[in-house]
C-alpha cells in the first residue's frame, strides 16, 4: 500500500528518480549480454564473430517483440488497475501474463529451431557468416523462455512498485554473463557457443531471481494457480496496449534484415560488421533512455488513472528533459571520440573496419539529439491507454520514412545511403510526434483545468511534508 500510494503522492522529480534509475541500470545491463558477446567475439573470433551476432539480431528483436507485447502491455494495466484500487484484477493480470510468456516461449523457441537456415539467409547471412550465426542462434533460442521471465515479468516488479529488486534481477544476469564471456570465449575458447551459453545462463539465474521474488511473498501482486490462464476479458486490452512496442519491434527486426541485406549487396561482411558495432552503442545510448521510459510508466499510467493530470504532465516533461540531455551527450561523443567506439569491439588488425565506421557511426547518427524525445513522448501515449495513436508515431517513423529511406537511398548513395537512411526517418518522425505532443499538452491543460481545486496536486513540499508525517 505505501508503494502505491507514494506514486500519488510523492513529488514527481523523486518518483522518476526512484523508478527511472533503476530501470536505466536494469536496461543497460541487458544490453550488455549482447554488447560483451560482441567485444569478446570481435577480438578472439575476429569480423565475422561480430557480423554473426549482428545477423542474428532480427529473431532476437522478435524475441524481444514478444515480451513487450506480454510484459508491457500487462504491466501498463497493472499499473492502471493499482491506481484504480482494483487490486484483484491486477493479480489476474499478473498471472495471465506469466501464463502467456512462458507459452509463447515454447511456441518460438520451436518454431525457430526448425526454420533456422531459413531465417538466417533471409536475414542476410553470407556463405561465411552462416555456420557462426547458426551455432549461436541454435543455443540462445532454446533459452527464450529464460529471456522472457527475466525481462518481461521482471516489468510486473518495476509496475507493482519495487523498481530495485526489477534492476538487481537485470543486474544479477548481466554480471554472469560478463564473467561466463570470459572464461568461455577467453579462457577455454569455445568461440561462439561459449557466447551463446553465457547469455543462457545469465537469463536462467535472472529469470529464478523473478520467480523467486513473486513465490516468496515479498510482492505487492502474488502469483496464484487460479490465475495462469487465459482471461478473454482481458487478453483484448492487453494485446492493444502492448502491441505499440510489439510492432516497433517487429518492425525493427524487418529493419535490421533489410539493412543486412543492403549492407551485404553495397558493403560485405565489414559493412555488417561495422552495423554490428553501431547497433551495440546504440543500445549502450538507447537502453538508459528506454530506462528512463519504463520509470515514467508506474507514474503517469497510475496518476492518468487515478486522474492526476497535473501529476502526469510533470513526470512527461521531466522524462522527456532526462532523455534528451542523454541524447545530446552521446551525440557529441560520437562526434569527438568515434574511433573509440569500434576499437573496444575489435583489435587493429580489423583496421578495415575501424577505417569505414568512423564515417558510417556520424552519418548513422547524425539526427540523434531528437531520438531521446521520440521514445518518451511515443511511449507515453502507450502508457496513458491509448495505444493506436503511440502504434501510428512508429508505424509511420519505421515503415513511412526508414524503409522507404533504406530502399531508395543505397541505390544513388551506394554504402552512404544505408548510413544515412536512420537519420531521414528521425527528421519525417519528429514533425509528427511533435504534432501529437502539443495536442496531448493542450488535452492535459485541459483536464487539469476542469478538476476542482481541491483535486489538483498539491505543491511537492507539502507532498513530501505529508509523507514524512505518515511515517
Amino acid at each position: 500500500m505505501k508503494q502505491t500510494r507514494d506514486l500519488e503522492q510523492l513529488p514527481v522529480s523523486k518518483l522518476l528518480i526512484r523508478f527511472a534509475v533503476p530501470a536505466m541500470t536494469g536496461t543497460l545491463i541487458t544490453s550488455l549480454y549482447n554488447i560483451v558477446d560482441r567485444i569478446f567475439l570481435g577480438r578472439y573470433v575476429g569480423e565475422l564473430g561480430i557480423a554473426a551476432t549482428t545477423i542474428a539480431m532480427p529473431l532476437m528483436m522478435i524475441v524481444m517483440a514478444i515480451g513487450m507485447l506480454i510484459g508491457f502491455g500487462t504491466n501498463s494495466q497493472i499499473s492502471i488497475r493499482l491506481g484504480e484500487k482494483r487490486h484483484d484484477e491486477a493479480e489476474k493480470l499478473l498471472g495471465q501474463g506469466f501464463f502467456l510468456l512462458v507459452t509463447s516461449s515454447i511456441i518460438f523457441s520451436t518454431l525457430s529451431l526448425l526454420f533456422m537456415d531459413q531465417l538466417l539467409i533471409m536475414f542476410g547471412a553470407t556463405e561465411k557468416v552462416l555456420p557462426y550465426a547458426r551455432t549461436y542462434l541454435s543455443i540462445v533460442v532454446i533459452g527464450t523462455i529464460t529471456h522472457q521471465i527475466s525481462f518481461a515479468a521482471n516489468s510486473f516488479i518495476r509496475g507493482e512498485g519495487n523498481p530495485r529488486v526489477a534492476m538487481a534481477t537485470m543486474l544479477i544476469g548481466g554480471i554472469i554473463n560478463v564473467i561466463l564471456d570470459y572464461l568461455f570465449i577467453g579462457v577455454f575458447g569455445w568461440g561462439m557457443a561459449g557466447a551463446a551459453w553465457a547469455t543462457v545462463i545469465g537469463y536462467s539465474v535472472s529469470s529464478l531471481w523473478v520467480l523467486h521474488y513473486f513465490l516468496s511473498g515479498k510482492s505487492v501482486l502474488k502469483l496464484r494457480r487460479e490465475n495462469f490462464r487465459i482471461r478473454p476479458e482481458m487478453i483484448g486490452s492487453v494485446m492493444m496496449m502492448g502491441s505499440p512496442s510489439f510492432i516497433m519491434n517487429t518492425i525493427a527486426s524487418v529493419q535490421m534484415s533489410l539493412f543486412n541485406n543492403q549492407l551485404a549487396k553495397f558493403g560485405g561482411d565489414t559493412a555488417i560488421s561495422v552495423m554490428g558495432v553501431i547497433m551495440s552503442f546504440n543500445m549502450v545510448w538507447m537502453m538508459p533512455v528506454i530506462g528512463i521510459s519504463q520509470g515514467m510508466q508506474p507514474i503517469v499510467g497510475y496518476n492518468f488513472g487515478a486522474r492526476r493530470f497535473d501529476r502526469v504532465k510533470k513526470a512527461l516533461f521531466l522524462a522527456n528533459a532526462a532523455a534528451t540531455v542523454m541524447s545530446i551527450a552521446c551525440f557529441i561523443f560520437i562526434e569527438i571520440f568515434p574511433g573509440h567506439v569500434f576499437r573496444l569491439f575489435i583489435s587493429d588488425g580489423g583496421s578495415n573496419v575501424i577505417g569505414v565506421g568512423i564515417d558510417a557511426i556520424r552519418r548513422f547518427m547524425l539526427l540523434l539529439p531528437l531520438v531521446g524525445y521520440l521514445i518518451i513522448t511515443g511511449n507515453y501515449f502507450q502508457f496513458t491507454g491509448r495505444p493506436k495513436i503511440s502504434l501510428a508515431l512508429t508505424i509511420i517513423r519505421q515503415v513511412g520514412f526508414l524503409i522507404p529511406a533504406l530502399l531508395i537511398l543505397p541505390e544513388h548513395f551506394g554504402l552512404n545511403g544505408v548510413w544515412y537512411a536512420m537519420p531521414t526517418s528521425d527528421a519525417g518522425a519528429f514533425l509528427i510526434t511533435t504534432f501529437f505532443f502539443f495536442r496531448e499538452l493542450r488535452n492535459l491543460a485541459r483536464r487539469i483545468a476542469e478538476k476542482p481545486a481541491s483535486e489538483i496536486d498539491a505543491p511537492d513540499d507539502v507532498h513530501e511534508n505529508e509523507q514524512r508525517s505518515e511515517e
